[in-house]
């Protein structure tokens, strides 16, 4: 397509200069018979038409412009020949049947020229005179017209070699910004079969093909830690479930063999029920959180009272371990918009998680910040090894030294989910051995 319209517009340039070429032509043509012509008439007149003063002036035109470049005739009313200069008898002849034609340019064809064979052009220039007589001008052009032939010929070969360097061009160019769509499907059939480790490699191309395999890069890097996520999520499940599936088993092959009451086996059943059901309705929030499906009522808190409720509800427990409980509030008011039981949700994740956490007669620490709205719960303790930290809000996640404890790993993972919720985000620091804070803002 780009070779095809390159092509014509170069034929219609080409056109437009040898129009242009042509009009010069034919205008200089005009000029030069139309100056010979009045200079001749001019003369017919100041002789008084005296053919012989006449004649002269006939000859010393002929010699001015060359025997072979102009041919002058002049006939009577009747057609016959009164005066005639020229080299080439055959071009009179044809000036001659048309001398009945007045005021008027045509252009004929002889044999002629340098060879006496070669095609001669001829424009011829008829003017009335005085008495009736009848004036006719030759101009030879075969020069002229061979010009414009070989302009013709240029334009031609040069419109023909234009067509095929750009069709070669047209084809690099379109290799070239075709080849990393080329290479960005190749990657795409590869990412269907299963390779999601799939990357293009850095180009070197325009800035528009750069940023579009920074894109497809993006986008494969995202499915490849989506997919990830997804199985590991998939596989920590099925690990948890596994638990209380095997106790219902177990429970229930007791009861057939008779050695267990009927009532243990249904506690044991419901209880473990209870367990299922409070995972996948914990993972249902945390994915319609992070996805904004379950949107809540908001009001406006101060979080000063909200934090001083929490934390009387969490003192039993911290008291049953001896763990001193402390808050830093600010004297004045903190105002945040937001739904109170999802607050509730994610303060008590974090409290709760300090506390289990925290060995007896340790203590946590709550502090609230007026400006940015942020609170942090720090506990003395074993602390979390670094390499551990990235992982503590990821589903099911859970570091060696807790698996012994009570819990399924998804608390942190709501708390993120619930603080980005609200435009916020929330960090774990920890000196392993010392302490653990976690810190969350709230925009």
């Amino acid at each position: 397509g780009y070779w095809v319209s390159f092509g014509a517009i170069f034929a219609i340039s080409a056109a437009f200069v040898l129009i242009a070429i042509l009009r010069h032509h034919v205008l200089a043509y005009h000029a030069n018979l139309k100056l010979i012509s009045d200079d001749l008439a001019l003369e017919y007149g100041e002789a008084g038409c005296d053919m012989k003063k006449f004649a002269k002036d006939f000859r010393e035109t002929v010699e001015q412009y060359g025997r072979d470049n102009i041919f002058l005739l002049l006939t009577g009313p009747d057609g016959n020949v009164l005066l005639e200069e020229s080299a080439n008898p055959e071009v009179v002849e044809k000036m001659r049947k048309g001398a009945g034609d007045a005021d008027r340019t045509y252009r004929l064809t002889a044999r002629g020229g340098r060879s006496r064979e070669a095609p001669m052009s001829v424009r011829v220039r008829k003017t009335m005179l005085p008495g009736g007589n009848i004036l006719s001008v030759g101009d030879n052009v075969t020069n002229d017209e061979r010009h414009v032939r070989q302009v013709l010929t240029v334009l031609l070969a040069t419109c023909l070699l234009i067509l095929l360097v750009g069709r070669g061009v047209g084809i690099m160019l379109a290799r070239r910004f075709t080849a990393p769509l080329s290479r960005m499907a190749k990657a795409a059939r590869q990412i269907e079969q299963g390779d999601y480790s799939v990357r293009l490699s850095a180009s070197s191309e325009n800035r528009e093909i750069a940023e579009l395999e920074g894109a497809f890069n993006t986008m494969c890097g995202e499915i490849e830690k989506t997919l990830t996520e997804l199985r590991v999520l998939t596989e920590n499940m099925a690990h948890d479930l596994r638990t209380p599936l095997t106790r219902l088993k177990a429970a229930a092959e007791l009861q057939v063999m008779g050695v267990a009451p009927a009532g243990n086996l249904a506690e044991t059943v419901s209880e473990e029920a209870d367990t299922m059901l409070s995972m996948i309705n914990m993972t249902l929030e945390i994915s319609q959180t992070e996805y904004g499906i379950n949107r809540t009522p908001t009001e406006e808190l101060d979080l000063v009272p909200f934090f001083t409720e929490m934390l009387e509800l969490y003192s039993a427990p911290a008291d049953d371990k001896g763990i001193s409980l402390k808050a830093h509030l600010p004297a004045g008011p903190v105002a945040f918009c937001c739904h109170k039981g999802r607050l509730q949700q994610m303060v008590g994740n974090i409290l709760d998680n300090a506390i289990k956490f925290t060995p007896d007669h340790g203590s946590v620490d709550v502090r609230l910040t007026a400006c940015p709205v942020a609170f942090e719960v720090e506990n003395s303790g074993p602390g979390i090894e670094a390499k551990d930290i990235p992982y503590v809000f990821k589903r099911f996640w859970r570091a060696d030294s807790s698996r012994s404890l009570q819990g399924n790993g998804l608390g942190l993972a709501l708390v993120k989910a619930i603080a980005e919720s609200y435009g916020g985000n929330v960090s774990c620091t920890s000196i392993p051995g010392k302490t653990t804070t976690f810190r969350v803002v709230l925009k």
